[in-house]
């Protein structure tokens, strides 16, 4: 089993090495954060994002605004997020808020994309009803046309968000005896975490 956390950690570089425990591990999608929000009416909604860590006191993910989850980060910005690593018996979650990163940030990672998750991204309207698959791929097929070989822009709704935790719990789960181990850090108002042990 590997080295549980430790109290003088910083939980970031723990939730950093976990996540590289679990590539290790050969987990799938490691960096699969399932992200909860809450809508302007109240009611909550989960999806999963692919999670970029290289900041290092926050979360980064990229979405369209105007879906689901922008809409309701738009109206209530504290969420949740889960990693779940079954495998290995662990997951952790983060509390915090978002917000929105730069548009130079935006710019350099939709530079990073692939062109064919540039199409996709920039030629269908993400969460919204549509006929049929065939009529995305119609979609793609004319925007991929119009383009032709040029640059294709970042749309001006797709962009980054950052979460910055207030909170990140880890869990080490122990099968044999069902005490599984769950760690806690809790962001101060001056900034250093606090760390505590709670009981399964």
């Amino acid at each position: 089993m590997p080295e549980f956390v430790v109290p003088d950690a910083d939980p970031m570089d723990e939730l950093r090495r976990w996540l590289s425990e679990a590539a290790e591990a050969g987990v799938s999608n490691p960096a699969a954060m399932v992200l909860a929000t809450v809508g302007p009416g109240g009611a909550p909604s989960a999806r999963a994002v692919m999670v970029n860590t290289r900041t290092p006191d926050a979360l980064t993910f990229f979405s369209h605004y105007e879906s689901p989850k922008g809409r309701d980060i738009a109206a209530n910005p504290i969420v949740d997020g889960v990693f779940l690593w079954t495998p290995l018996e662990r997951q952790i979650r983060v509390s915090g808020a978002v917000a929105k990163v730069s548009a130079d940030e935006s710019d350099a990672y939709w530079a990073s994309r692939p062109r064919t998750g540039q199409l996709a991204i920039a030629s269908t309207p993400q969460s919204s009803l549509v006929a049929d698959h065939a009529s995305l791929t119609a979609r793609k097929a004319a925007f991929e046309t119009q383009i032709g070989d040029g640059e294709i822009p970042r749309p001006e709704t797709y962009g980054g968000y950052r979460l910055t935790p207030a909170s990140i719990e880890f869990w080490q789960g122990r099968p044999e005896d069902r005490l599984h181990l769950r760690a806690v850090y809790r962001r101060e108002s001056d900034g250093r975490w606090s760390f505590g042990f709670v009981a399964p």
